[in-house]
């Protein structure tokens, strides 16, 4: 389920950020460690997808800080820094076939002291134990598998991802590895058995403590999400255990943002450690089921653009966000839409739809001019879900009670995970191998080729469209379902990189024209656009005001561009939960309809009031490109 703002284990590894303290009274502090004899690395052993570091303990050290690279000679000034470590140390996150080379430091209130000699380990490919549960990951390849009631799945209705895994036997090219994933959600449990040798040791983040470490504390039951989350874009594969993400190699990082929601904390979860992420999921947005606008901030607006500027090294950080679970009659007729949430319809991320076992749009899912893409998500646990790892022990979705009733006898794993939260870590770890695939591709260059490459699922389905640039859309599903296999494939040979991104923004156009109440003709304005530049649209933003329209909600708003070819419904007729809706006023909603189409000519916006006894008037619109 898509998971609101309220939300957010043991620790096995022993990875541990110090908070400062400070002594009372006079006693004196201990000795120094700067100048005294280092920690000596005692092991170094090398394993799947991770190394165990052992050393010796220092005397009057309070701490230890580890520092690595992947070139001989490392010291404190040009090794990778983890700090408040303890021995011994799983550094997980590695990329296999990779030699690293580690020196640690013993840290007090004195100062940390010199480096002690190098050790240096190869982690290996292991022995490629099968996943338990792979048979049951539908999502990744369905072979028709039956859940726990309904038809069996269609076989095909998956994002074809094998190919791309055997593609390069047991090497070390085609599983994301060496790509960073930002989860950003409840929490993440770092040592869980199926996801900890992918863990970018002590680069995680807990918004509540501070530390490195986004667990839930063993007493939060209901703060799972996160690390369901995580399982399905990257838990680990061949390592006989549960299950496989789709890229099980990737290196992952949690930011429990949702513990700890405020305005400045969102920012950052944006673009902590931007430089080396390459892509940022996000399973949580606003409210479902009220029919009601939910505008971003400016605070969280800037830094997604600063992620798209400077992150992965100046080549974009790819967002992906969850279109929202509104999409089925609630109480009073409500029914959302995904263009009435501003950060799922926010021109710098994917908005991703869910589809179930049978490659249609599930229940759930919200349609929008804003979709993207779509990607499994299943329906419900009663009928077809999406399997995946849980908080150990029974902490999280599986619990005492469902464990051999409704799910899995291990609660470690949970077939109960659904929603577009399911579909847009999917999304996520294909963006994973497309970059791992091409590492020269920017963030827009990412999006073109998933949208370029998105299967036409449900093709019975009577909203198909094509737009004048050719590409298939479908309000349900934006481009279809992604490919893993066709996009890997095309970013491999990729050459048509796009230029440097250019924008242009009309002047207001206001019509003020009233809106016939109850009446299928409508109102519409044009706005002619000449000289923009811009020769292929990415993506158009319309911001529109119908303020004084006492029930937004009898509103259908279509965009014409000058192709013709489709109209775009920016928003619905729908209901508003207690009839109470938000209006119109300098609403921006998002449309990804147009790819590939030229910007000049006219563009027409027409509105329509299905609804009978509320009355208002079309105020203005604009357009940026």
């Amino acid at each position: 389920m898509k998971i609101n703002f309220v939300f957010a284990f043991t620790f096995i590894l022993t990875v541990a950020v110090m908070s400062g303290c400070g002594s009372g009274g006079s006693s004196a502090p201990a000795a120094p460690p700067s100048g005294a004899a280092p920690p000596s690395i005692s092991a170094a052993i090398a394993k799947d997808g991770y190394v165990t570091l052992s050393w010796n303990a220092v005397s009057g050290a309070a701490s230890y800080n580890l520092y690595w690279s992947t070139t001989s000679g490392v010291t404190k000034a040009n090794g990778t820094k983890l700090t408040g470590v303890s021995s011994p140390l799983n550094h997980s996150g590695v990329v296999n076939g990779t030699a690293y080379y580690y020196v640690v430091t013993a840290v007090n209130a004195g100062g940390e002291s010199v480096e002690s000699s190098q050790a240096t380990a190869t982690p290996v490919n292991g022995v490629g134990a099968a996943d338990s549960l792979y048979g049951d990951q539908w999502h990744l390849k369905n072979t028709g598998q039956s859940g726990a009631s309904g038809p069996a799945g269609k076989v095909g209705e998956d994002i074809n991802v094998e190919p791309v895994w055997t593609a390069c036997g047991t090497g070390n090219t085609c599983r994301g590895e060496g790509v960073r994933i930002a989860v950003v959600d409840d929490g993440l449990e770092i040592a869980h058995e199926d996801i900890f040798a992918n863990i970018a040791t002590g680069l995680s983040y807990n918004y509540v403590t501070g530390s490195n470490d986004p667990t839930s504390a063993p007493t939060d039951t209901i703060s799972g999400h996160g690390t369901m989350v995580a399982g399905i874009v990257g838990a680990r594969d061949l390592n006989g255990l549960g299950v496989r993400g789709v890229a099980p190699r990737a290196n992952l990082v949690g930011y429990n943002l949702l513990q700890n929601a405020t305005t400045s904390n969102e920012a950052d979860a944006m673009t902590r450690s931007a430089a080396a992420v390459g892509v940022n999921t996000n399973s949580w947005g606003a409210p479902d089921g009220n029919g009601n606008l939910w505008p971003s901030n400016l605070a969280w607006q800037t830094a997604i653009n600063t992620g798209l500027t400077t992150g992965r090294g100046g080549r974009g950080i790819v967002y992906t966000w969850a279109a929202g679970n509104g999409g089925t009659v609630y109480v009073g007729a409500t029914v959302d839409n995904s263009n009435y949430d501003g950060q799922a319809n926010y021109r710098g991320v994917m908005a991703v739809g869910a589809v179930n076992d049978q490659g249609t749009k599930s229940s759930y899912s919200e349609r929008g001019a804003n979709l993207w893409v779509s990607a499994p998500g299943g329906e419900f646990c009663d009928t077809h879900t999406i399997t995946t790892v849980d908080r150990t022990g029974g902490l999280g979705s599986n619990t005492a009670a469902t464990a051999g009733a409704t799910d899995y006898t291990n609660t470690n794993y949970t077939k109960c995970m659904n929603g577009t939260s399911a579909a847009t870590p999917v999304v996520a770890g294909v963006a994973a191998l497309v970059i791992q695939a091409n590492p020269n591709l920017g963030w827009r260059d990412v999006r073109v080729i998933l949208a370029a490459t998105a299967r036409k699922n449900d093709s019975a389905n009577a909203e198909w469209a094509v737009n004048g640039a050719l590409f298939h859309i479908n309000p349900n599903y934006g481009f279809g379902v992604v490919d893993a296999s066709t996009a890997v494939t095309t970013a491999q040979t990729y050459t048509t990189y796009l230029p440097t991104e250019k924008t242009y923004t009309t002047s207001p156009s206001s019509p003020n024209l009233p809106i016939p109440d109850n009446d299928a003709t409508g109102v519409s304005n044009t706005i002619t656009v000449s000289g923009s530049g811009i020769t292929e649209v990415e993506f158009v933003e319309v911001t529109f005001s119908a303020a004084d329209h006492t029930y937004s909600g009898d509103l259908l708003v279509t965009l014409t561009s000058p192709a013709g070819t489709y109209s775009s419904k920016l928003a619905e007729t729908h209901g508003c939960l207690g009839n109470i809706c938000t209006a119109y006023s300098g609403w921006v909603f998002g449309s990804a309809n147009q790819l590939g189409e030229a910007a000049n000519g006219n563009w027409t916006l027409t509105v329509k009031d299905l609804g009978a006894l509320d009355t208002g008037t079309f105020q203005s619109w604009k357009l940026k490109f």
